[in-house]
């Protein structure tokens, strides 16, 4: 037997260290027996519990990772506006705070209106604001103004009307018509689109508007009202202003007629249609500036973003012209005077190339003079338009108690012959200014590239050098 104590826990035999065991053996029905002196013990190596639970550590870590597949973006955000969704009754009952981020919404700058509406969801689509009161385009000093530019866009259905006439004919007040004023806004000039001349103003003889205001009506058509042509008050204010005029004027009457002539020109180039209006029939003087302006036109310059051909190639744009009778009496409504008007105009202008023919008459309107239709049926008449005088169609108006039968007039309304005016203008046709379609804004830069080159223009230099 064997000593307990040579023997480990596991209950092996420990290996003696220090001296060499007797081995013997002993053969006895063919066995070999060992005896413990000579038997050898096994060596086991250990760790210690620390190394242990390190070792296995390591053995977990050395195992191959599972391959994870990401989720797209599409369903992460999904899954985190869920989450966040979720947890959102959570947070009004005061619970807890939200393990995902919060994502807020932004509103994008690009869809809001150009014009600074803040209402989120407005569509790009929406008509755009229409204008309250008119903008300079031309100051008083005769230089181009940039501020209409804001109230333009980028769309190419729009029309350009413009007026021209001397002081005090009523332009500012047919313009308003066209913007869309009535009849009960003449009384009061302030309610009025475009300024009309106060008391103030025409007891000292001046005019109301100087340079060109713009005005844009919802329907987009681009209203341009000018400063009064070869106007004394004009001339009056640079004397007593005493304005230093460019050396290349001999005069300041000669600088006063180039400046009216440089605004006549202006619109004979940049107008769809250009209204001539007068209060009295006719002055020859108007009618040969018109023709002088036409001569000094200056040829279509360059929009900016077309490729032009050489002038050679390129025709001539020549505006459609309405005369337009303002504070017409009840004789002017008769047909044979009418008549006499209109022959009148077209034999002063037989050799214009402006479009003043066929598009616009009262032969249209048979209301407006009786028997006149029948009577021009294979006439071809200019564009000559009657308008009454306002103050005396808002007297007829009135109720006369002294008699039994109403006022005659012998004529229309005004209301009646403005809406028929408002109308005929609307539906006019719509010429090309360019060799390309343009927009309101290009529209814009072509009108600043025409005023600068008529300032410049060495026909209106010449011209200017041949004055008295």
């Amino acid at each position: 037997m064997s000593d307990p104590g040579d023997r480990d826990r596991s209950g092996r035999r420990r290996r003696r260290r220090g001296g060499v065991g007797v081995r013997k053996e002993k053969e006895e029905n063919n066995e070999t027996v060992v005896t413990p002196a000579s038997a050898k013990p096994p060596i086991i190596l250990a760790k210690p519990a620390d190394d242990r639970s390190s070792s296995s550590d390591a053995s977990r870590s050395a195992e191959p990772k599972p391959v994870v597949m990401l989720k797209s973006r599409a369903d992460e955000r999904r899954s985190q506006l869920t989450t966040t969704t979720q947890s959102i009754p959570g947070m009004l009952a005061g619970e807890h705070a939200p393990t995902q981020p919060i994502y807020h919404i932004q509103k994008n700058p690009a869809l809001l209106g150009s014009v600074g509406n803040e209402d989120y969801g407005q569509s790009r689509l929406a008509p755009h604001p229409e204008m309250i009161t008119p903008i300079k385009l031309i100051d008083e000093l005769m230089q181009w103004s940039d501020t209409g530019m804001e109230m333009l866009i980028d769309q190419t259905d729009f029309f350009v009307i413009g007026v021209i006439g001397l002081q005090g004919v009523g332009k500012s007040t047919i313009m308003s018509m066209l913007a869309g004023n009535v009849q009960e806004d003449t009384v009061r000039s302030d309610s009025l689109v475009f300024k009309a001349q106060s008391r103030d103003v025409q007891a000292v003889c001046g005019h109301q508007t100087s340079g060109v205001d713009m005005y844009i009506t919802h329907e987009r058509v681009i209203l341009l009202d000018s400063q009064p042509v070869f106007s004394a008050s004009v001339l009056d204010g640079m004397a007593h202003m005493d304005k230093k005029f460019p050396p290349e004027y001999s005069t300041v009457e000669n600088w006063a007629e180039m400046q009216s002539l440089q605004l006549m020109t202006f619109m004979l180039t940049v107008c769809n249609v250009v209204l001539v209006v007068q209060d009295w029939f006719a002055d020859a003087n108007l009618f040969r500036y018109i023709q002088t302006a036409e001569m000094l036109k200056p040829s279509r310059p360059s929009s900016g973003h077309e490729t032009v051909p050489s002038a050679d190639d390129a025709p001539e744009y020549y505006p459609h012209i309405v005369f337009l009778q303002n504070k017409a009496k009840r004789e002017d409504f008769i047909v044979d005077n009418y008549l006499v008007m209109n022959n009148v105009i077209k034999r002063m202008f037989h050799q214009t190339k402006l479009k003043l023919k066929g598009d616009l008459s009262l032969s249209d309107v048979d209301a407006i003079i009786p028997g006149l239709k029948q009577r021009t049926k294979n006439t071809d008449l200019v564009n000559l338009f009657l308008v009454p005088n306002v103050d005396s169609a808002a007297d007829s108006n009135k109720d006369h108690i002294s008699t039994l039968l109403p006022h005659y007039r012998g004529y229309p309304s005004f209301e009646l012959i403005a809406r028929k005016l408002r109308n005929q203008l609307l539906s006019m046709p719509r010429t090309l200014l360019t060799h390309t379609t343009l927009s309101e804004k290009n529209w814009f830069h072509y009108a600043a590239k025409t005023w600068d080159s008529i300032r410049k223009s060495q026909f209106l230099s010449e011209y200017n050098r041949l004055l008295p």
